[in-house]
């Protein structure tokens, strides 16, 4: 220092000040580096920290579909008439066997009588061809009676040397084809003919075409086959009833009493999902309430998911609860409760960890920022939280966040702490 004061002294006024100033400039800087690095030794690893919660905690699945009446019909014809008439529209109640629609009656009409005399004709027919047929079958057995003496004439005769046996043959020939003759017809043991197969075909043929007719007639009025309330109407006057908007049902009906929903689980979720579970149902429309619902139905088959490559299973939800506000047609989410935990300590998803062994074990900042290793067993699961039991947790504990590169006993500083 003896050397450095000396040196001092020999330089200029304006020398001395500068000089000052840089030994100042050294001295205050060694001081700050000192003085961070021993700060920077307090300070450790910089860590997030959430507190463990006290609260319930619930596993579910959260699905979204529309909401449908639990019975619903689709009302189609295969007739190809003319509406006449509609007597319903969507959003009218009916009851079943109420007539919904009707079709060009007279239309119908004129086939049924087409249809009627078609049958008679054929059944006129059928009656003159048994009447012909029984004259020629009965003249057919008196000629093959008359070829039957005949034969055993000649073969008595021939036996005697009084006729040859070219005669003979002809005489066996001419009771063949008598007997060949009779044989075309079809008659009972009491030798009446019933007819010809084909005339009957044309009658059996008539009698169906009429029954057609009839039912035509019958469906030419369009009935709905259960209580409910029309949703849809895809039809109009004028119009033939199977050729409908967009090939669509000319109506549709639906049990709006009891609403329910049509969900697909996935395969990876199923096993979770049973039928009685209970459901929260929330929409859009019911603002910030919810209503109650219960899982009613589970497919015994998967089927290919329409937005992945993964499997569903159709399941239902039926609503059990009543609101006004809700109604069929509307998406809605449904929030399938799978088990609760109540009043237990809960700890986010993210400040689990796995020592390597299969123990699951939490980081806690305890006194001084050390950080303590707690060994901890897992109940109830959602997406964000976890049930946690461990001895030394309590609720208000801060664990750690993403606790990557933590250790048991190291010191931290918690992110935002002063």
């Amino acid at each position: 220092m003896g050397k450095l004061t000396g040196k001092f002294k020999k330089l200029s006024k304006t020398k001395k000040i500068a000089a000052a100033v840089v030994v100042a400039v050294v001295v205050v800087g060694g001081c700050s580096v000192l003085n961070n690095k021993n700060k920077g030794a307090d300070l450790g690893a910089m860590v997030t920290t959430m507190p463990v919660l006290q609260q319930d905690i619930m596993d579910s699945i959260t699905l979204k579909a529309p909401l449908e009446g639990t019975d619903t019909i689709e009302v189609v014809s295969n007739l190809h008439y003319k509406v006449t008439q509609i007597n319903v529209k969507e959003g009218d109640q009916v009851t079943k066997g109420q007539v919904l629609a009707v079709l060009d009656s007279k239309a119908m009409q004129d086939e049924l009588q087409s249809a009627q005399e078609a049958l008679d004709l054929a059944e006129s027919q059928y009656k003159d061809s048994i009447k012909n047929d029984q004259i020629a079958y009965d003249k057919a057995m008196d000629e093959l009676k008359n070829a039957e003496k005949q034969l055993e004439r000649s073969k008595v005769l021939f036996d005697a040397g009084g006729v040859s046996k070219e005669q003979l043959e002809q005489s066996t020939q001419a009771y063949e084809n008598a007997k060949r003759t009779v044989g075309l017809y079809e008659v009972d043991a009491s030798g009446n003919v019933s007819g010809s197969a084909y005339n009957r075909q044309n009658i059996e043929a008539a009698r169906n075409a009429l029954a057609r007719k009839k039912e035509a007639i019958e469906d030419g009025q369009i009935k709905s086959t259960i209580d409910g309330t029309v949703t849809r109407v895809n039809i109009k006057e004028g119009r033939f009833a199977d050729e409908t908007d967009d090939k669509k049902p000319m109506f549709v009906i639906e049990n709006l009493d009891h609403l329910q929903m049509k969900v697909n689980v996935s395969e990876y979720d199923i096993a979770r999902v049973q039928v009685g579970q209970p459901v929260v149902i929330s929409a859009d429309i019911l603002g910030g309430d919810t209503v109650e619902g219960v899982v009613s139905r589970i497919s015994p088959t998967g089927e290919q998911s329409t937005t992945g490559t993964e499997r569903v299973i159709p399941t239902v939800i039926d609503v059990v609860s009543s609101n006004d506000k809700l109604i069929a047609g509307i998406n809605a989410k449904a929030e399938i409760q799978i088990k609760e935990a109540k009043d237990v300590l809960v700890v986010p998803i993210e400040a689990l960890v796995d020592n390597g062994d299969g123990q699951k074990q939490v980081y806690k900042v305890g006194e001084n920022k050390i950080v303590q290793a707690i060994d901890v067993t897992t109940g109830v699961a959602n997406d964000l939280n976890v049930e946690v039991q461990g001895d030394g947790l309590a609720a208000g504990d801060q664990v750690i966040l993403s606790p990557q590169g933590i250790i048991d006993g190291m010191q931290v500083s918690v992110m935002g702490a002063m």
